[in-house]
């Protein structure tokens, strides 16, 4: 793993002197005595010195080496703590390294980097090892850390509630859609950012850990109640009606899938 690391380092450090001799080998102005020249220099220094302050920060957020081989050891002291030592095994390379690699840039986020470092322990427990899908890792490079939130509410197999709201005419029957999957798991999951939920759930989706089944819908009691008095809906309606349209309510489930739910075991559960 070490070695993975300082080669990942290397690589960047490779990149990095690439790009420094590109910028090296652009022309710069020969005469910066004319007025036109000068100005464009001058501009073009003033939104360099903005663009070096706005990228400050990465140089704080980007992980070395140490720092990701203090953090992986000590977390995964933790989560193999109970593990007998015969089972602990060496983790398969196409799925460590590309975790490693990936730490440098997830490592700040504390959401992102401890599903991370459940992946690699997943991988490194002879037990479960088999569950590790290399795929795990690029997925989680497509996550959010709101996504990675909401994956902790799929814990099983249990559905939820989506909702989407029609506008029919009342003379034609023809209809548009006014608002589309509405649900309460943004909020159950404490996301950020709320208001971006549809998106997220039409990523997880797209990675295929969760499914959005707008084809069937559940018949217990109780089950919508919650989105058919939610606010948004209520205000939909409103506007439906006060265009003399009849509003209907289109009701679907979210559930997760057999590659979630390996997912979530890989990555997400800490039970060993």
């Amino acid at each position: 793993m070490e070695n993975s690391v300082k080669e990942t380092a290397s690589m960047v450090k490779d990149v990095a002197e690439a790009v420094k001799g590109v910028v090296e080998a652009v022309p710069v102005y020969q005469d910066l005595a004319q007025p036109a020249l000068k100005e464009v220099g001058t501009a073009l220094g003033t939104v360099g010195k903005t663009i070096n302050v706005a990228l400050a920060p990465l140089s704080a957020l980007v992980w070395g080496y140490d720092k990701i081989k203090t953090y992986i050891t000590n977390s995964l002291e933790q989560k193999l703590k109970n593990v007998p030592p015969e089972r602990i095994i060496s983790p398969a390379p196409e799925v460590a390294g590309p975790a490693l690699e990936a730490l440098r840039f997830a490592g700040h986020n504390e959401n992102l980097r401890e599903l991370y470092a459940n992946l690699l322990a997943t991988s490194m427990d002879s037990i479960t090892a088999e569950t590790a899908h290399p795929s795990f890792v690029e997925i989680l490079k497509q996550l959010s850390p709101d996504e990675a939130k909401i994956m902790n509410l799929f814990s099983n197999d249990t559905n939820f509630p989506i909702i989407s709201i029609k506008a029919i005419n009342k003379e034609t029957n023809h209809f548009g859609y006014m608002l589309k999957k509405l649900s309460t798991i943004p909020e159950q999951a404490a996301c950020t950012t709320p208001k971006l939920g549809v998106s997220y759930l039409e990523n997880l989706d797209r990675l295929g850990l969760i499914k959005i089944d707008l084809e069937t819908f559940s018949t217990t009691d109780n089950f919508y109640t919650a989105l058919e008095n939610h606010p948004t809906t209520k205000s939909i309606f409103n506007i439906i009606n006060s265009m003399n349209n009849r509003p209907e309510i289109q009701k679907g489930l979210v559930y997760r899938t057999s590659l979630g739910s390996q997912f979530y075991n890989a990555c997400i559960s800490q039970k060993r």
